[in-house]
């Protein structure tokens, strides 16, 4: 049976088909996945259960995995439930030369089946508020590194936005506080678990292989970008483009600069959001593939520079600096550690200086997929992923000038 799906979790939201299927379909779910599964309805205690599964297609949106719902419904010795499931699974062979696909789906399980439990500890030692927490979803220890197996927030009203939209000021108010949570607990983890720290979090690398197709990928997305910048302008965005490559390289590695456990693609898209009457009253960050051990500041630069327009940054970007150091300092305090120990703010405001290239450079890296035009997204696998295949919408035009603009007027470029 074909139904259409509007996709809130956690892609793009755009209207989709999807086919429910049972598990004997041509199109079913991994064996070692369904194996997952029967784990997981019997740990829940179902006696008696009915089980279907929906295999979701994103018109090419996905680019690292095939996404899945399934949804278990039945009875147990109590009474009558349900089981929501969300499954990312991995896309067989490693079709990126740009990186590993089955590394980053080994570091998305090790976040959820071990770094998460620890997480939960450490909160729940320290008394943290359940408002106050670093949200994570409820995952289920079944995950396995062929495929992510989570709660289906969905069900619950969670959704994320479009990808090519300007975030809101609430959402990013409530993303950005989430950010200092995270990395807030990170000095937290350093300070209590330091063994587990040690061996744990700072051999997690940076996934990227900064080689020539990455290179080549960065040079096509600038040269897209340059086109729409003024004359006077364009030769320098280059030269800059072109410093930067460096540059960020030597930000992922600098051992001196402050270092936390990094989300790496904090986006919007990677963002569940709910509302009641128009209102975000909540947002759980999702997608933990290239989390590593470097400098907190680029995950700021990231999720500003990937979501904000010029306007947007005008009037919020130094209330959002201030809340997120203000997060940061709060969930240390739970832990009894001084925010000026590990993280003072002159610190903070130096990284920002130094490293402000990294948003620019994350833009130009990401802008080919987040404005890439709904039906004409290639497909991992099928297509290559080198920026010049992808069509984009006008409007990265605009988001990108007003970007090169601030750079200048900062006196960056």
């Amino acid at each position: 049976m074909n139904e259409h799906f509007l996709s809130e979790y956690p892609g793009t939201h755009i209207e989709m088909e999807v086919k429910t299927c049972d598990f004997e379909d041509n199109d079913q779910l991994p064996v070692k996945v369904e194996e997952a599964i029967r784990k997981i309805v019997k740990k829940e205690g179902y006696t008696n259960h009915k089980q279907t599964s929906k295999a979701i297609s994103t018109d090419g949106g996905n680019y690292l995995g095939s996404l899945y719902e399934v949804n278990v419904t039945g009875y147990t010795e109590v009474g009558k439930k349900e089981t929501n499931i969300f499954v990312k699974g991995i896309i067989p062979g490693d079709l990126l030369s740009v990186l590993s696909v089955t590394e980053i789906f080994n570091t998305e399980v090790f976040f959820y089946n071990d770094l998460a439990v620890v997480f939960d500890e450490l909160q729940n030692e320290a008394n943290v508020p359940a408002k106050e927490r670093y949200n994570i979803v409820n995952s289920f220890q079944e995950s396995i590194p062929e495929a992510i197996i989570l709660e289906n927030l969905s069900k619950k009203g969670y959704k994320t936005g479009f990808r090519m939209d300007v975030i809101s000021l609430k959402f990013a108010e409530l993303t950005v506080q989430q950010l200092g949570r995270l990395h807030g607990l990170s000095f937290a983890l350093e300070n209590k678990k330091p063994n587990y720290f040690n061996r744990k979090i700072k051999s997690l690398s940076v996934p990227y292989k900064f080689n020539e197709d990455f290179k080549g990928l960065i040079t096509i997305s600038g040269k897209r970008i340059s086109e729409c910048l003024d004359d006077d302008v364009r030769e320098r965005f280059t030269a800059f483009l072109e410093k930067l490559w460096h540059d960020v390289q030597r930000y992922y590695s600098d051992q001196t600069y402050k270092r936390t456990i990094v989300h790496c693609d904090y986006r919007a898209n990677n963002i569940l959001m709910k509302e009641i009457d128009g209102e975000i009253i909540d947002v759980v960050p999702v997608d933990y593939q290239f989390i590593h051990y470097g400098c907190p500041v680029t995950d700021f630069l990231y999720f500003i520079f990937l979501g904000t327009d010029q306007e947007f940054r005008k009037n919020h970007l130094e209330h959002l600096k201030d809340l997120y150091f203000d997060s940061v300092t709060k969930m240390l305090k739970y832990f009894n550690i001084d925010v000026k120990s590990v993280f003072p703010r002159k610190d903070f405001e130096d990284l920002y200086t130094e490293l402000l290239g990294f948003g620019l450079f994350s833009f130009v890296q990401i802008m080919p997929f987040i404005f890439a035009v709904e039906g004409e997204i290639p497909e991992l696998g099928k297509d290559q992923l080198d920026g010049e295949s992808i069509k984009c919408d006008e409007r990265m035009k605009g988001r990108a000038r007003g970007i090169v603009d601030d750079f200048i007027r900062w006196g960056v470029m």
